[in-house]
């Protein structure tokens, strides 16, 4: 969670000190350990220190060594294997640093080092005889790295609130990008809430040739299925061994480790495997879940109490605490999120911010996250059949179909129809499908309350529909299922939601090492036992108490959502008014989004709202941002 920030001026001219100054600022939160300053009349490179891990308490970025000086937000993984690759001499390796791994494997191995390293990390490379800049960001995406590039002026900061603020930095807020997540749109993801300001893709470099950017996408996995993978229980144990490995890695800590724990097949993995690591070095895990309040009296509603308390009772050497949804409020301290991210948040943000104010009562400093574990380990959305048909590996295509028609007593043909047969059916037939069932379109624009031209109705359409066709024919794809270049997958809010608690947050089922194990394995093997979830089942046997393992629903990440979400409607309507909707006056159709609030408000539950329940939240967090920013002028 630490952070970096820098300056370049490519025309030679001086780095203004109060621009140095409002970066340092606005960072503060992130160098609760120290920050650290290099300048040169026309370069700053800046970096403010959370210490984590054990080597971390002798971090003195921006370090320098041989010409080059590197300023880095690290925390890598198989360190003794770098180490050993680099020379370091074992009574240095204790208070070797990431940063000093990084910059010594650049002075090695060039700029191509970076495929080889394992970890989260952003950093930034100047080479002072040179003259260059160096930057990179992690093969997934975890640590942000956000710039700025006009007038020959390059900046680049770890969160976007130092760049936005900086005085010569000409941007506003970019409405059309936050209509496109309204729409599920998710296919530039270099774009941030604020125009000019660009995110670096994950497993990007940025490097200058002249006065000219050069992007470099430096790690493309692809799917390919290792034969030495004969049964699935070959690999449910290679699965389990890589998860204990990188939980080890991840629990590499000199505080204490917390887990937002579910209740789910992806926290309850974190969990106990993390568990059992702490219990052997005489620590203890902290975990926090949200539940219902027991004074709460809806029998419709349910959480996952008895999930999480399965966990608790088997692994001793855990601390829970629990937050109630009587306590949540979808509104609750909004205008402070934007005040601290100056970006829009996920419509779970209030939950997150719960945990995050628990975690850190507890004196947590980083939080392991099963964040995505839903479409790795757990391949909650991976259909094998249609790639075992694909691929002519019909006696296996068979194989699996007989044992997924035992488990759930639906035939084969209705698994062909679902998973082969519907996903390369022509659009207009898909259209006509939904219209004979009396469904709403899940990709018909028209349905959400957005003021559109029959020009950008036209666009918006087909690129909402592309983005549909496209996420029916993703199980054929399993490189793009585990890893797809055009989707962002850890927005600003991720990181930055933690950073004012002085927490850092890893995700160790979206681990590098996890991805490019899952993509050798045989795809029948994710169905083991003909069971949906089944390779996780299989490598958590033993470990997963089995009421966790043998479930087949879960419940919301934020039970009573619906009712949380139902008291806030009220002080969002105000919201749409003509004066502090004035950005998007053209864009919002005041009269049907409050229709569609008021809908909500009387609705029962959420899946009586239709299809554009989860839009309308999006969107009243967009517009709750404009009421911010239109107060806020930067």
């Amino acid at each position: 969670m630490s952070a970096i920030f820098g300056i370049l001026d490519l025309e030679g001219r001086a780095i203004d000190l109060d621009w140095i100054k409002s970066m340092q600022l606005d960072l503060a939160h992130r160098g609760p350990d120290g920050q650290g300053l290099y300048q040169e009349p026309s370069l700053v490179l800046g970096h403010m220190l959370l210490q984590v891990t054990p080597e971390s308490v002798y971090d003195k970025s921006p370090y320098e060594e041989n010409g080059l000086l590197i300023t880095a937000n690290a925390r890598l993984d198989e360190r003794n294997t770098l180490m050993d690759r680099l020379n370091i001499d074992q009574a240095e390796r204790g208070e070797t640093t990431d940063a000093i791994l990084l910059l010594r494997s650049y002075c090695k191995w060039g700029k191509d080092f970076v495929k080889d390293i394992y970890g989260d990390f952003s950093f930034a490379i100047w080479d002072k005889k040179k003259k260059e800049l160096f930057c990179a960001r992690d093969h997934m995406g975890v640590k942000p790295f956000l710039y700025y590039f006009q007038d020959n002026r390059f900046v680049f900061s770890t969160e976007l609130k130092a760049i936005v603020k900086l005085s010569f930095v000409n941007t506003s807020i970019d409405h059309s990008q936050l209509r496109d997540q309204v729409l599920c749109i998710f296919n530039m993801p270099n774009r941030t809430a604020w125009k000019n300001i660009v995110r670096l893709s994950a497993a990007s470099t940025l490097s200058f040739a002249g006065s000219n950017i050069v992007i470099n996408q430096y790690w493309k996995p692809r799917y390919k299925r290792n034969l030495n993978f004969k049964t699935a229980e070959y690999s449910g144990k290679g699965l389990r061994e890589i998860l204990e490995r990188t939980i080890a890695d991840h629990t590499r800590v000199i505080g204490s480790v917390g887990i937002p724990l579910s209740g789910g097949l992806d926290s309850g993995t974190i969990a106990c495997l993390a568990a059992k690591q702490l219990a052997l070095k005489g620590k203890r895990l902290k975990t926090t879940s949200s539940v219902l309040n027991p004074q709460f009296r809806e029998p419709d509603i349910k959480d996952e109490k008895e999930y999480i308390q399965a966990v608790l009772e088997q692994e001793k050497n855990i601390d829970a605490t629990f937050i109630y949804n009587t306590d949540l409020d979808f509104l609750g301290n909004l205008d402070e999120k934007f005040n601290r991210h100056y970006t829009t948040v996920n419509y779970s943000y209030y939950v997150d911010e719960a945990l995050y104010n628990q975690f850190k009562f507890q004196s947590v400093r980083r939080v392991l996250s099963g964040y995505l574990g839903d479409m790795t380990t757990s391949n909650r959305t991976i259909s094998p059949l249609p790639h075992l048909f694909l691929s002519g590996r019909f006696s296996s295509f068979f194989k699996l179909g007989r044992s997924i028609k035992k488990k759930t007593g639906k035939g084969l043909f209705y698994h062909i129809v679902q998973n082969i047969v519907k996903p390369v059916l022509p659009m207009f037939l898909l259209k006509l499908g939904v219209k004979i069932k009396g469904n709403i379109m899940p990709w018909d624009i028209d349905i959400l309350p957005l003021n559109l031209n029959d020009e950008e109705r036209k666009i918006l359409q087909k690129r909402t529909t592309n983005n549909y066709k496209n996420y029916l024919i993703e199980p054929f794809d399993l490189t793009d299922h585990f890893w797809n270049p055009l989707i962002e997958n850890f927005e600003e809010d991720w990181d930055c939601g933690s950073s004012h608690h002085q927490i850092e947050m890893t995700y160790p089922l979206l681990d590098r090492r996890v991805i490019e194990f899952l993509l050798q394995v045989p795809v029948e093997h994710f169905y083991a036992d003909g069971l949906k979830r089944g390779l996780i089942k299989k490598a958590m046997e033993g470990v997963l108490p089995e009421k966790i393992r043998n479930r087949v629903d879960k419940q919301a990440y934020s039970p009573d959502f619906h009712h949380i979400f139902q008291k806030s409607v009220f002080n969002i309507q105000p919201l749409l008014s003509e004066k502090l909707n004035s950005n998007m006056k053209n864009m919002i159709d005041n009269a049907k989004m409050n229709i569609q609030l008021e809908n909500i408000a009387k609705s029962k539950t959420y899946s009586s709202f239709g299809a554009n329940y989860w839009a309308i939240l999006t969107m009243s967090i967009w517009i709750a941002f404009n009421n911010w920013s239109v107060n806020n002028k930067k």
